[in-house]
């Protein structure tokens, strides 16, 4: 395989590992200085916007991410367009006990990327739900 292709479909885990180990530099730090992620309806412009909206996620929030069925739609030298299922898990730490694990629900999710300097990069980050939280 690749090592481009590799390179970038790794950067879709190192996303969701950022986000579930709450290493918002890291997460901010994927995107490209004009990129954007959509995110709960609002779309989060550059690492400074997308670190600004991470910020505000409560301290006790616990998350899992887990990704599926990854597939390259588009992939060539400067730009790739990765698709995948999202299932995503949320709970709350308390007393050092996690409480009210539940399921976030399942999003079809699309991945435009760019390669920079230095690597691939999130040009846009969108999704769209496939399947409701029970």
């Amino acid at each position: 395989m690749d090592a481009k292709y590799k390179a970038a479909t790794a950067l879709v885990m190192r996303f969701f590992r950022g986000l579930d180990t709450r290493d918002h530099a890291a997460v901010a730090a994927l995107m490209a200085p004009d990129g954007v992620w959509v995110r709960q309806g609002t779309r989060l412009n550059g690492p400074a916007g997308v670190m600004a909206a991470l910020e505000q996620r409560l301290a006790n929030r616990v998350t899992c991410h887990l990704i599926s069925n990854l597939w390259a739609e588009q992939f060539d030298e400067q730009r790739a367009r990765l698709n995948f299922y999202l299932t995503a898990y949320e709970g709350v730490m308390e007393n050092g006990a996690l409480t009210g694990t539940r399921m976030a629900g399942v999003r079809y999710c699309t991945d435009e990327l760019v390669y920079l300097e230095g690597g691939w990069r999130i040009k846009e980050k969108t999704s769209v739900a496939h399947m409701p939280a029970p």
